[in-house]
């Protein structure tokens, strides 16, 4: 009750129940909002998880090794008679590392393309305590053609 002896009551308490018709469309409206809401909410799981995976493709791009051996694939005769000129790095890169000052490891497959084609790429990697990178393995496997090995100890034309 108010001041005035009146019955206090709410709006919605005022309302007459709704009719068939206006329960489907208040139906329709809530499904458009909810399909709405779970697409909205699984493409931002998505767009977290492409990030995740860009900023880390990009962080083992930037890693020593891997500048390494970008320089040792691009400036390889064989590669760019294979592949052609420019070359540049696939978006992916799956592997590992392990990078202390003393010691370090690295494992990587990824894809060198170029205007012939694409290549992929295998590497293996120690580092010594003197904190130079010895490559095992860098191969470049162009289809149909046989592998091209950049590695140490490998006689290269031109190097």
């Amino acid at each position: 009750m108010d001041g005035r002896g009146r019955r206090i009551q709410s709006g919605w308490m005022d309302t007459k129940p709704m009719s068939q018709s206006e329960l489907m469309a208040w139906e329709i409206k809530a499904r458009r909002w909810l399909v709405l809401g779970l697409v909205g909410l699984v493409t931002g799981v998505f767009g977290v998880g492409l990030i995740t995976l860009q900023m880390s493709y990009e962080m083992l791009k930037k890693t020593e090794v891997m500048r390494e051996a970008k320089e040792r694939l691009f400036r390889d005769p064989r590669v760019m008679e294979e592949l052609g000129s420019p070359l540049r790095l696939g978006w992916a890169v799956a592997g590992e590392i392990e990078d202390l000052p003393e010691r370090g490891t690295a494992r990587f497959n990824f894809y060198v393309w170029g205007p012939r084609g694409r290549a992929a790429v295998n590497l293996r990697a120690e580092k010594s305590p003197m904190g130079k990178w010895k490559y095992l393995l860098l191969e470049v496997k162009v289809p149909g053609h046989p592998a091209i090995s950049c590695a140490d100890g490998v006689l290269r034309p031109g190097a």
